[in-house]
């Protein structure tokens, strides 16, 4: 039978699905794992012949990533087993003896991810920035296991963050992982640099070295052995092959050719170029041009926003600006300021600032793309983002009515609605603006929904039911607002899927996210003449009921 819940347990009958829902703390949900039930992650250790389980931690508190020491007989733990951790954004590192489960910290107080002990045993290196405000850079850290010294950042001195920040479609996730030398005197992590992700090294000195280069590509995960690395690369051509590099001794050998089917399809081409903001500042962006493109011709463009705010385009495969492309669109991503890879002030140049001095970066680059390559019809300009990218697009149709349509994916319309409302409360009040209680001015003024009655560019908002980075709700907000005011706007929810859809979600719903994406973006922007072939009238309404 159900009964009350003293432990922030669902209340379930008889094993069936929960008949409620018990929240105590802000942590309660994660987008992509969902709603908390009351169970907490940990470490168990079960015998190599088999055996009885038994645990390593225990208590109202979740390990969050574990390592283990060269001996064997201890274990480096992240997580914080505190009261009230869901009120603080750092976490703990700790390190627990397996023979009696007892654990002390190490380090403290530092957004920390990605532990991996020494080969020598005395240090633990991590992943964390510098403080626990917004924008910062993930750094490496190492900490003595003895506790006889406080924590040490190792690439304080390099202005690059550590992990492959290149937002692309083609998968899930951006996680990193740190790698010792055998010696132990050196630890190589990927490091996202502008458009570009390679593989770098770092030794206790603090002296950083290229092991994998970057050019034109991203390394997007890497493991090292022997004093070679093996890395997962890709590029605007090829969503992704293995090579194997024995840094110092001659050329990269390719060990995979996982998508060689490609080589029979046209891709556009994808040119890099530099504009510059009305301050003066350099913005890096990338143009995609169909293929077959006629240099005779005016032709669409569609501005693309990227999420984060602190993520980048650069030279990866992004399947959506391939279909846009492939349909006669010109794509242009634009890495305004707020993006990763061009150093700490750069990226938080946006923090509380959003819809501002991003938002004409933005515009200028936009400009200036269309003046320089004088193929663009401006008349049929379109813009599109996801999660940040979704907001700025929001921003931009209510500031501005040069769009002919816009796309809104994962989008926040509402700052102050959605303040306690996502799974990254103690971020967000950071990176967009204070609580708004009693006073929601700052985070009003910079929510896209309070310009809606400037709003009259068609409009399609794509969301997730189970986004709980971004919630529905956001979508729902501005769909109904243009509603009510008789605006071109339709909104398309996926079922059970995540923030992540489109790099993780379930292969039918990511097509029939591009179908969506397509069919509403070819009602706008092209021309009869310019339409592909195909019947498109599937891209734009929902299969017909099963007889």
């Amino acid at each position: 039978m159900g009964g009350t819940d003293r432990e922030g347990r669902d209340v379930h009958v008889s094993g069936g699905p929960p008949i409620a829902r018990v929240a105590r703390t802000l942590a309660y949900k994660r987008d992509g794992v969902g709603y908390f039930d009351g169970r907490h992650t940990h470490v168990l250790l079960v015998p190599a012949g088999g055996g009885e389980a038994r645990a390593l931690t225990s208590g109202a508190w979740s390990v969050e990533g574990f390592t283990w020491a060269p001996d064997g007989r201890s274990c480096a733990i992240l997580g914080d087993a505190e009261p009230d951790a869901d009120l603080r954004r750092g976490n703990r590192l700790y390190v627990v003896d397996v023979a009696t489960g007892a654990r002390r910290p190490i380090a403290g107080d530092l957004m920390m991810s990605a532990p991996a002990w020494s080969p020598r045993g005395d240090l633990v290196a991590f992943v964390a920035p510098i403080d626990l405000e917004a924008g910062r850079l993930e750094r490496v850290w190492v900490a003595p296991v003895d506790g006889g010294g406080d924590p040490r950042c190792l690439t304080v001195g390099y202005d690059r963050s550590v992990g492959d920040s290149v937002l692309t479609d083609m998968r899930g996730g951006h996680g990193t992982r740190l790698c010792w030398s055998d010696d132990g005197e050196r630890v190589s992590f990927v490091a996202s640099g502008p458009g570009a992700a390679a593989v770098c090294s770092v030794g206790l000195d603090g002296r950083v070295a290229v092991e994998v280069p970057a050019e034109r590509r991203v390394v997007y995960d890497f493991d090292v052995a022997g004093g070679a690395v093996a890395a997962c690369v890709a590029d605007p051509a090829n969503p992704g092959d293995v090579v194997l590099v024995r840094p110092g001794q001659g050329e990269e050998t390719r060990l995979t050719d996982a998508n060689g089917w490609l080589r029979g399809r046209a891709l556009a081409t994808q040119e890099r170029h530099v504009f510059t903001a009305p301050d003066g500042l350099e913005i890096e962006g990338w143009l995609l041009r169909p293929p077959d493109l006629d240099p005779a011709r005016r032709h669409p463009l569609v501005l693309q926003v990227h999420g984060g705010p602190h993520a980048q385009y650069g030279w990866a495969f992004f399947h959506e600006f391939q279909v846009l492309a492939g349909m006669g669109i010109l794509v242009l991503g634009v890495n305004p300021r707020g993006s990763d890879g061009y150093g700490e002030g750069f990226r938080r140049a946006v923090v509380r600032d959003w819809g501002g001095r991003d938002y004409q970066d933005l515009m200028a680059a936009l400009d200036q793309a269309i003046e320089r390559t004088g193929l663009v019809d401006e008349r049929r300009l379109g813009v599109a983002g996801g999660s940040y990218g979704g907001f700025m697009t929001n921003w931009a149709i209510g500031h501005t009515d040069r769009f002919a349509a816009a796309v809104s994916m994962r989008s926040i319309s509402n700052l102050v609605s959605e303040f306690a409302q996502h799974d990254l409360v103690l971020w967000g009040e950071l990176e967009m603006g204070p609580r708004p209680w009693p006073d929601p001015d700052e985070l009003w003024l910079r929510s896209p929904i309070r310009y809606v009655h400037e709003m009259r560019t068609p409009l399609l908002l794509l969301h997730s039911e189970m986004d709980l980075r971004c919630a529905v709700s956001q979508a729902e907000e501005l769909f109904g607002a243009l509603r009510l005011l008789g605006r071109e706007v339709e909104m398309v929810r996926f079922p059970g899927e995540s923030h992540d859809l489109s790099r993780s979600g379930r292969p039918d719903r990511r097509i029939e996210r591009l179908r969506r994406i397509a069919g509403w973006l070819e009602r706008y922007l092209l021309d009869r003449a310019e339409s592909p072939g195909e019947d498109r009238s599937a891209l734009t309404s929902p299969p017909a009921a099963a007889p």
